[in-house]
């Protein structure tokens, strides 16, 4: 079921959206969902980035955080120039998840 929430924006993004709805003939709420929808997936990845770079997350973790395959979550890493930092505990610990 669906939730119905409130939300205040600012002038320019309100202009944004009926800019968008208009250029791709879609409702306003069909916009903001997939806007929405995108914006959770670039706040997880950037969360679990920033968790792996400071060490509070292990590589698995992270790319769980970012709801993205491991192989995935590392060819981003990969791009960014991020060094994965990843230990011999770490290889553990991710293993010991699957057993």
């Amino acid at each position: 079921m669906a939730d119905t929430i409130s939300v205040r924006i600012g002038d320019q993004e309100a202009l944004e959206i009926e800019n968008l709805s208009k250029l791709e003939k879609r409702s306003k709420s069909s916009i903001l969902r997939e806007v929405l929808e995108s914006g959770i997936k670039q706040k997880k990845l950037e969360l679990a980035i920033d968790k792996f770079s400071k060490n509070e997350a292990t590589i698995t973790k992270a790319a769980e955080i970012a709801d993205l395959p491991l192989s995935t979550f590392m060819d981003l890493l990969s791009q960014r120039k991020i060094s994965f930092h990843y230990t011999v505990k770490d290889l553990e610990d991710d293993f010991e998840g699957l057993i």
